[in-house]
């Protein structure tokens, strides 16, 4: 609270911070005001956040918005319009690079404003052609000013791994003891959220949100391997794959502690009580899905570590991703059927590379089993880390923090069976990708 009061006042920047901020919190009502102020003062519509975040809201609890859909719809309606105009009429700017720059500031809004409209009709009025043509819409603007996809790239990358961590390129011996990193690897939208929101209400586990330390510090340990290696002395690799693995350990500890220090003096009674649960942490979640790359490497220097493949039900996977708009990045490709389908089935062949590779070494997860029957793959996920039992893990969702990830929303609801299958709703206009995955 102190530190969303210092953005007080009518100051745009602050409003519309404040109010995603809220939203990872879960203060909705709050978050919607801080919102709707935006959208009483930005009369230009250059805070094209606005859609996005008001839209979330909504999904979240819609009767914190006043007006509802509606509010925001009419907005939509009348300035989605005159943004495709002025798109159409940069063609007469002179300035090229003016044109790129204006071009990507309204590419983004007409984005935001058609993905809203996709989540209006998808949830609200439930007419899927209507939510389909937005979401298409949406990402043909987006795609329009990428960069082409890089297919060959991708499929180098994953032939790589392959042919690098194939048996027997662990020496024998090697690697840290350790058991304090879980690691959480998977495909983007498999339900990694819902599994480090379970281990986390643990009183010995941390979840520390989409921020590995380990990926962080993945170069660095490519590169002093790949240096020990040459060496062939057991002794140099087993003393520099160590030093590689305490210092995951430390630094992921030490940055737990300085965020724990440094929000206890304005922390309320609710967190207070939960920091003296996490007093003594003996496992902290390493969740970056896209470490099912990464594998051989961390097996190399934590080959006791819990690794946990979270996975779910292909075509719900890969519509959800479809349907999220993410940060910029690979994850852009996953607004386009043909290089979606190519990360996905990458991901797919590198898993079961490791399964051959490295058979039993990692523990696969289904979503739909932890949705079904909370209580044994709880109680299997917990017996997997070595801790003992604690019935409050099953009260996961009851647990007052904050979730940045896009399914901020979601997870907060505790566990729902209604998106099951959610993707045949829209099983015309995925026909293509179902051909694309074949049989995966």
């Amino acid at each position: 609270d102190t530190a969303l009061n210092l953005s007080s006042g009518d100051y745009l920047d602050a409003l519309v911070y404040r109010a995603s901020t809220l939203i990872i919190l879960g203060r909705y009502e709050e978050a919607a005001r801080n919102y709707a102020r935006v959208l009483e003062l930005d009369t230009d519509r250059l805070f094209s956040d606005v859609y996005t975040g008001l839209s979330k809201v909504l999904l979240a609890k819609e009767e914190v918005v006043g007006g509802g859909w509606k509010a925001l719809v009419h907005v939509i309606e009348m300035e989605l319009p005159q943004k495709e105009s002025q798109l159409a009429g940069l063609s007469s700017l002179g300035n090229q690079q003016q044109a790129a720059s204006t071009k990507s500031v309204l590419v983004d809004a007409i984005k935001r404003m058609h993905l809203a409209m996709f989540s209006y009709h998808d949830t609200k009025t439930k007419d899927a052609e209507k939510a389909w043509e937005h979401l298409s819409s949406a990402y043909r603007h987006k795609m329009s000013i990428l960069p082409p996809w890089n297919g060959q790239q991708e499929a180098s990358r994953v032939a790589m791994v392959k042919q690098i961590f194939q048996p027997g390129f662990w020496p024998e011996n090697v690697g840290s003891d350790s058991k304090v990193p879980i690691f959480v690897i998977g495909f983007v939208r498999s339900g990694s959220t819902l599994l480090e929101r379970i281990l986390d209400a643990h009183s010995q586990i941390v979840g520390t949100g989409e921020d590995s330390m380990f990926n962080g510090q993945l170069e660095t340990i490519r590169n002093k391997i790949v240096q020990a290696s040459t060496s062939r002395n057991p002794a140099v690799i087993q003393r520099t794959v160590q030093g590689l693995a305490d210092k995951v350990v430390d630094d992921t500890t030490t940055r737990f502690w300085s965020i724990e220090n440094a929000t206890a003096a304005v922390a309320d009674q609710n967190s207070s009580n939960e920091r003296k649960q996490k007093a003594d942490p003996s496992r902290f979640v390493d969740k970056m899905l896209t470490n099912y790359m990464n594998v051989g490497f961390i097996h190399m220097l934590f080959p006791r570590a819990l690794i946990l493949h979270v996975s779910r039900e292909p075509m719900d996977c890969v519509f959800s991703a479809y349907k999220h708009d993410f940060p910029p990045g690979t994850l852009d490709y996953t607004s386009d059927f043909p290089s979606l389908a190519q990360l996905y089935l990458g991901y797919r062949e590198i898993m079961d590379h490791w399964d051959r590779a490295l058979p039993g070494r990692v523990t696969h997860v289904r979503y739909e089993d932890m949705v079904e029957d909370l209580p044994a793959v709880a109680r299997a996920l917990i017996d997997a880390t070595g801790l003992p039992w604690e019935e409050d893990v099953l009260d996961f969702h009851k647990k007052k923090q904050a979730v940045n990830t896009l399914s901020t929303t979601q997870v907060r609801k505790g566990m729902y069976k209604d998106h099951f299958k959610a993707w045949q709703r829209y099983e015309k206009q995925l026909q293509p990708m179902v051909e694309l995955l074949g049989d995966k």
